[in-house]
């Protein structure tokens, strides 16, 4: 291995890690200054402004990577498109995600809908693209540097009395940022060309059933935090102090399956195959490391991370652990099916994760408060790596008896 691969993968490490971390130490900033209510509203504003955040992503971070990866000389105009296709969708949703936060908290409101606002708009970020382009050092310069530094300048700002609108100001700070560097550094677009504008219902189109399964994705990933509001209320911020923390480490793991991306979408098929099981197997692995960390560190170090104001179960972070390793396994799956020109059965597996979800969070949120509520999300995810599992062994089958 070249001393420059090195290089690239300790960047690719890097970046979701710093990006993963960060928000860290936003939480006791905000518990120690807000309390229980305070973080219940921020917990719910990331919550809902994730869920949209990944329909306005339209299906790029998936997709996109690999296409760039295989078509070098188009991947400027595939950017445009995406550019294009991605703003016109945060305009429309960033304003939904202020309206249906405001309309679930009960405190700090303008607080929590500036920052549902401002998560949906970093969905715009071009980091996918990067990827595709194997260019990790424009990830942590033009992505991760300014969102880490206005997030820890918003923590030190609430900690200090500012008010929590600043936590919202920042993201939103660091997606201007972000757009400025990119466009000055990685050379793109500052906005999108003509023919991408036009042909924006086009390329809805063309992503149709990926979008519809990252929506159906958000009901089942993003939204569990709002199934426990309605069906356990006083449960909603010890479910976020495992939910948040939990999101913000596959943050992290998602180094593994990002930097893989553009490896495993190889031009020639049989390069692609044998990397994509090779991507299983290493997901699987770092997901068992990882959910094992988790469900023992997490006890320890919540009274520090919530200030002693919110607590949770032993149990609660073991199925947080364990939700921790079918999601990782379930991302290298993903990668597998892309791989082999498959996106579309990934949709096919959220609709199973977010039919078992619906009824799952909140049936076992009444029935065990936020253990019960995160084992209902790790059967749901489990019912998503069955069909894409099934789907991927089919195709395995389907080449044997062609052989």
């Amino acid at each position: 291995m070249t001393r420059r691969q090195l290089r690239d993968i300790a960047l690719y490490v890097l970046a979701p890690l710093l990006g993963g971390l960060t928000p860290l130490a936003v939480i006791p900033a905000v518990t120690s200054t807000a309390g229980a209510d305070g973080w219940a509203s921020v917990a719910v504003a990331l919550a809902v402004g994730v869920a949209l955040s990944v329909v306005a992503e339209l299906g790029w971070t998936i997709v996109g990577p690999q296409r760039v990866a295989r078509d070098r000389a188009g991947a400027l105009g595939l950017y445009d498109a995406a550019f294009a296709s991605r703003l016109a969708a945060v305009a429309v949703l960033g304003p939904v995600a202020s309206v249906v936060t405001a309309s679930l908290v009960d405190s700090h409101r303008p607080a929590a809908a500036l920052l549902a606002f401002a998560v949906v708009a970093a969905s715009l970020n071009p980091t996918w693209y990067f990827i595709g382009t194997g260019q990790p050092v424009l990830i942590v310069v033009c992505e991760t540097v300014p969102r880490v530094a206005l997030t820890l300048f918003a923590a030190f700002a609430i900690a200090d009395g500012a008010p929590l609108e600043v936590y919202g100001g920042a993201l939103l700070a660091g997606v201007l940022a972000c757009w400025a560097l990119a466009v000055w550094l990685g050379r793109l677009p500052a906005a999108p060309s003509r023919p991408a504008w036009a042909a924006v219902p086009q390329t809805l189109r063309e992503q149709g059933v990926l979008l519809a399964g990252r929506g159906i994705t958000t009901v089942y990933k993003s939204l569990p935090i709002v199934l426990v509001g309605l069906a356990a209320p006083s449960a909603v911020a010890a479910y976020g102090a495992v939910d948040r923390p939990l999101r913000m480490g596959l943050v992290v793991l998602a180094a593994v399956p990002n930097r893989m991306q553009a490896w495993v979408g190889h031009p020639e098929r049989h390069h692609r195959v044998r990397r994509a099981r090779l991507s299983i197997g290493l997901n699987a692995a770092l997901g068992l490391v990882a959910g094992l960390v988790f469900a023992v560190a997490m006890p320890w170090l919540s009274p520090w991370l919530f200030s002693g104001v919110v607590t949770f179960s032993a149990a609660a972070a073991i199925w947080g652990g364990v939700l921790v390793a079918v999601i990782s396994l379930s991302r290298g799956l993903g990668l597998a099916l892309v791989a082999d020109d498959r996106a579309g059965t990934t949709t096919w597996a959220s609709v199973a994760a977010a039919a078992v979800a619906v009824v799952g969070v909140p049936v076992g949120a009444v029935s065990a408060g936020v253990a019960g509520a995160l084992a209902g999300l790790v059967v749901a995810e489990t019912a998503g790596v069955v069909v894409q599992a099934l789907a991927l062994r089919a195709r395995v089958d389907a080449r044997a008896v062609a052989a």
